[in-house]
């Protein structure tokens, strides 16, 4: 039996989709379910359900109000995630958990690589570091993808926020935040093609969209694929938010990942137009 942590999260989701097509058996718990935040909880949940590999996709990810509460950012990123890891050690099973590109400056200007010191600059970028090294130390079986600008079938992410902007005579999007659009498609396939290497590498990788782009960029190609007929303003992530906490480049190389497994993860461009299009197809019928 494979736990699925984050049950109503977008990458959970798609998990749970992948499972129930290949008739893998899965349990995908809500929080009221299960609080991973309780140590004993989880011992006691991941025992009671015969697990065999945890996957841990739960996140606290509002950058902004980490600020704020710190308390509770470190509790899901951090502290809950070693309470996995923990569990996953005493059973000997494997460990999956993810991070995110927040753990970088974005002072390099180029792909970051796996071997790049981290640096975060905000709370929710600290509580992450933590969260990996807490991870690996409470479990030698332990695999750390760390991903960027997550999108998959649901409702919070970027591309629903543009489309509900669509309303608008003006759009105003930050052309100072490059990263790389990331699939949940193809963070769920890489994660399993590593869970089923015959020779184990854990660690931690890097994996993400191919190409890079800015907020601006990124919601360009996905107004104009809309046909939006207004005004997209080119604006600064300080006209959003008054904390700088958000590293102004970060795209991921995934050369580490994509070169043990022989793949070459799809352009970001390429997975965006296949989720507009199902969308599309999807409010036709």
């Amino acid at each position: 039996m494979i736990l699925i942590t984050g049950g109503a999260g977008q990458l959970a989701t798609e998990f749970s989709r992948f499972f129930k097509e290949n008739s893998i058996d899965f349990i995908a718990p809500k929080r009221a379910e299960l609080d991973i935040r309780d140590f004993e909880k989880v011992r006691e949940f991941v025992k009671s359900n015969d697990v065999t590999l945890i996957i841990n996709c739960a996140a606290y990810n509002f950058v902004d109000k980490a600020e704020e509460e710190p308390e509770m950012a470190y509790s899901v990123n951090a502290f809950a995630v070693e309470n996995l890891a923990k569990v996953a050690k005493e059973l000997d099973i494997e460990f999956v958990t993810y991070s995110t590109d927040f753990v970088f400056d974005g002072e390099k200007m180029k792909p970051y690589t796996e071997e790049d010191e981290v640096n975060p600059i905000s709370v929710y970028g600290k509580s992450k570091v933590l969260g990996e090294r807490l991870a690996l130390k409470a479990n030698d079986k332990t695999y750390i993808f760390r991903v960027s600008w997550v999108f998959g079938k649901g409702e919070a992410n970027f591309i629903e926020q543009v489309k509900r902007w669509m309303e608008r005579e003006k759009i105003a999007l930050a052309s100072d935040q490059i990263s790389s659009p990331t699939s949940t498609v193809d963070i769920v396939c890489m994660t399993m093609k590593m869970l089923e290497l015959k020779e184990k590498r854990y660690g931690i990788y890097h994996l993400s969209g191919e190409g890079e782009a800015s907020r601006y960029e990124q919601g360009q190609y996905i107004l104009e694929k809309l046909g939006y007929k207004g005004e997209i303003i080119e604006a600064r992530c300080s006209d959003f938010t008054p904390y700088d906490i958000r590293p102004k480049y970060s795209k991921l190389c995934s050369s580490k990942i994509e070169k043990l497994l022989e793949i070459q993860i799809p352009s970001w461009k390429t997975r965006v137009d296949e989720y507009l299009d199902f969308y599309k197809k999807k409010d036709y019928n």
